[in-house]
């Protein structure tokens, strides 16, 4: 028999209730039957994800303020989650199938990875907010509904799933999608209303079909209820002022280009460390030889047996010796550290190949 709603308070007398032991109380409470709580956080991190009621027919509720990061993180269906103000960064991440309401603004990263179930945001979402957001086809594609804007770098490696950025009061911003958002996205659409800018070449914008706007119609019902803004329909709903956002096929895409191309057209002007050292566009492979080894090895000779075991055991072939004068190819090595770590000696020393920014 379901219990009636329990109030855990995570600060008493100056003393704050751990994320642990928060999550443990959460448990053993739903194993002593009950399914809705009311908690009064303190920046504890994970409220209300990976909990299930022991019969798995019993919907758990939670009804948070003031969490931490990650709320929601990996809830599964039949879980709702209720925040009573803004939450700070992962805000449903790798949703499983909750429905989780904010009824405030989200830090980054909401509903990034998210996999399932229906997360509604009143306000606005910070930095990279759906990024890689998914869809199994054996389960309902995931929701994410935004009232306001999203932070740059939105939806990247988007592979599935469904968002929707209502733009609602974002008319003194030059995009409701923030910079550089749709980075990479190969999957799901995104519903968006107001300006937009600075958006990938690898996706298309395109007018609202029919399809479109019965979803939205039936959709911003369910999202307003949830966040008491039901007087927002008629505003929300001249569908001239949205856009749908795609993927575009493989064969509209653009070819590849060089790393090189790409930081000098499609990157940030100068290098994200422009304000420190000059990008010289060299681009170095992922086991760099040469200037762009982070480590490089020194050889001493006061101990050596010339037994050959650093040259038996490099794997780029890069030492080699004369007159039992031991040396590395600098165009060969790759800074691994194996030559020293074999040396029963100590003869071969690692040592940084990094210069300081002066």
């Amino acid at each position: 028999m379901t219990k009636e709603e329990i109030y855990i308070k995570t600060l008493e007398d100056n003393k704050r209730m751990s994320t642990q032991e928060l999550l443990q109380l959460i448990t053993s409470k739903i194993n002593e039957g009950y399914t809705n709580f009311k908690i009064d956080g303190c920046g504890q991190h994970n409220i209300g994800g990976s909990s299930w009621a022991k019969d798995r027919n019993e919907e758990l509720t939670f009804r948070i303020t003031n969490p931490g990061q990650r709320a929601g993180a990996m809830a599964l269906a039949g879980t709702n989650i209720y925040i009573d103000g803004s939450a700070p960064a992962d805000v449903g991440w790798l949703n499983s199938g909750a429905k989780i309401v904010v009824n405030g603004d989200c830090g980054d990263t909401a509903a990034h990875c998210a996999a399932g179930g229906k997360i509604y945001v009143s306000g606005r979402v910070g930095t990279r907010s759906g990024a890689l957001m998914k869809h199994d086809p054996k389960f309902e594609s995931p929701e994410f509904w935004v009232l306001k804007n999203t932070g740059s770098f939105g939806f990247e490696f988007m592979g599935g799933g469904i968002a929707v950025i209502c733009g609602y009061d974002c008319d003194n911003i030059n995009s409701v999608l923030g910079n550089r958002s749709c980075v990479g996205m190969v999957g799901g659409t995104i519903y968006v209303r107001g300006k937009i800018e600075d958006i990938a070449d690898c996706v298309d914008i395109q007018s609202l079909c029919d399809d479109d706007i019965n979803f939205l119609s039936s959709g911003l019902k369910e999202f307003l209820k949830e966040i008491n803004q039901n007087n927002l329909y008629n505003e929300l709903t001249i569908w001239n002022e949205w856009k749908k956002i795609v993927p575009l096929p493989d064969n509209k895409k653009e070819k590849n280009i060089s790393v090189a191309q790409f930081r000098k057209t499609a990157w940030v002007e100068n290098g994200i460390f422009g304000d420190f050292i000059q990008d010289d566009y060299k681009v170095y492979n992922l086991a760099a030889t040469g200037e762009g080894r982070i480590r490089i090895p020194a050889w001493e000779n006061n101990n050596c047996i010339d037994c050959k075991i650093c040259l038996n055991n490099c794997p780029q072939n890069a030492i080699g010796n004369e007159n039992k004068i031991y040396f590395s190819d600098s165009e060969k090595c790759i800074g691994c550290g194996i030559c020293e770590a074999v040396c029963p000696k100590k003869c071969w020393e690692m040592i940084s190949n990094r210069k300081e920014i002066s």
